[in-house]
């Protein structure tokens, strides 16, 4: 099975913090992209529930095979919309989550994005592919 996991070292920092996003192969063959979520300032244990700013939630999701695109600043392109949406908790709900390009201020208001173009391209072109497979969605891990 084809899946993706998301990995970010939470920490109070000023600065903008990366991690790894994994796509991991049926065969166990794994290409990983730098990527991040949440923004500067915003990514300590416990913000994952702050809306626009802190990142994604822990927690299992699921990503069509298919994007749409969204012109919304910051997104600018393709969009795989993660589901569930909303995510709620006894801390909160954040919804309209995703994966896409960083196209604006770098970080995100909770999305998972891919910091370089060519990295960016290469996971479409990738997803794509799985997606020609017959491959209608693939299950997201978010760990901290």
């Amino acid at each position: 099975m084809h899946k993706l996991s998301f990995t970010l070292p939470l920490a109070d920092s000023p600065e903008l913090i990366f991690g790894n996003l994994k796509l991991t192969y049926p065969d166990g063959h794994a290409i990983d992209y730098l990527a991040t979520s949440g923004c500067a300032n915003w990514q300590r244990p416990g913000d994952e529930w702050v809306r626009g700013k802190g990142p994604i939630p822990a927690g299992s999701y699921q990503i069509p095979t298919e994007p749409y695109f969204l012109e919304t600043r910051g997104i600018e392109g393709d969009f795989f919309h993660l589901t569930p949406d909303p995510v709620v908790s006894e801390h909160g709900a954040r919804s309209e989550l995703g994966i896409h390009f960083d196209a604006n201020q770098p970080g995100s208001a909770g999305c998972i994005v891919l910091i370089n173009w060519s990295g960016w391209r290469r996971f479409c072109d990738r997803i794509a592919s799985i997606a020609q497979s017959g491959v209608k969605s693939l299950p997201v891990t978010v760990k901290y």
